[in-house]
């Protein structure tokens, strides 16, 4: 294939093809391809066709979490037709589906039919925002694509080596942070995790992003203000939380003094923004440094 200028097609557009071709085929809402990274341990979005911004780059999942998690480790198709109905108390764990406001979707994984490739490349997603049941053929269609994309990865990666053994999804289950999310959720205040990592955190520190947290949520709920956390990524790769109140829901430094000692040991830079009737706390956390800490500890 070649382009405009007459040049064959690069790897890149021959991807950015194959996608725009599935979605006009399929009349889909939205179609993204998720890579995992070199230890197997974290995905993350990559290209997005339909996206209603640019939030889904922010995002990154653990293996064996939502969709995305579920195809690279089982390498079977995964079908969500009732989101966030059918997941129950697994939403958190789907935040593509939140942040692109997808109502059903298909996720198949992108296998390489090289032998020494053991693990898949990633995932191909397709997306609705309205309620679609998709048929076998429809999802045949998903993993025809899946496959061309796999033949276009193969001609440009090395095989790696086999990575390290993977964490236990029991482990993930027992997260403070992810328990305590899905606890203000049952609350009423909006949650979405994106940067997932934050999972992987030493107990502690989740412990104490949680105390951050549950204060400002505490806050919210006793001035009966709506509220909604986000915990996704900067430019520069830390964790950005960010709590949003509405209803003048006053936040002061004074009110965040119970957990300044959480704050100083996070490495926290935090500030307080309002517009109009909303107030955003917003502060980074170093995750790739508090990562780094417990191989070294």
């Amino acid at each position: 294939m070649i382009n405009d200028s007459g040049q064959p097609l690069t790897t890149q557009q021959q991807i950015q093809l194959e996608l725009q071709q599935l979605k006009s085929d399929m009349a889909l809402d939205f179609v993204a391809l998720a890579l995992a990274d070199a230890n197997y341990r974290d995905i993350h979005w990559k290209i997005a066709l339909g996206a209603q911004s640019e939030r889904y780059k922010k995002i990154t999942v653990r293996m064996g979490n939502g969709m995305a998690g579920k195809v690279l480790q089982t390498r079977r198709p995964h079908v969500v037709t009732y989101f966030p109905e059918e997941v129950q108390d697994e939403v958190l764990g789907y935040p593509i589906f939140l942040v692109e406001s997808l109502r059903s979707g298909v996720g198949v994984s992108v296998d390489s039919v090289r032998p020494e490739q053991k693990k898949a490349y990633g995932v191909l997603l397709v997306g609705q925002r309205e309620e679609r049941i998709f048929s076998e053929s429809d999802i045949e269609a998903v993993k025809r694509s899946a496959a061309r994309l796999a033949v276009w990865y193969d001609s440009i990666t090395t095989p790696a080596q086999e990575p390290e053994a993977q964490e236990t999804l029991q482990e993930e289950k027992a997260s403070p942070l992810l328990l305590r999310l899905k606890e203000f959720r049952r609350q009423g205040i909006t949650c979405q995790l994106l940067d997932q990592r934050m999972t992987r955190l030493p107990l502690e520190r989740q412990e104490q992003i949680a105390a951050i947290l549950e204060l400002l949520v505490r806050h919210s709920i006793e001035a009966h203000a709506t509220a909604g956390v986000v915990l996704g990524q900067d430019e520069a790769g830390n964790t950005l939380v960010e709590f949003e109140s509405e209803e003048d829901t006053l936040v002061s430094r004074e009110l965040l003094d119970p957990v300044k000692e959480e704050l100083f040991a996070l490495k926290c830079d935090l500030e307080i923004l309002a517009e109009g009737s909303s107030q955003t706390v917003r502060f980074t956390i170093p995750t790739r440094i508090l990562l780094d800490e417990q191989h070294w500890n």
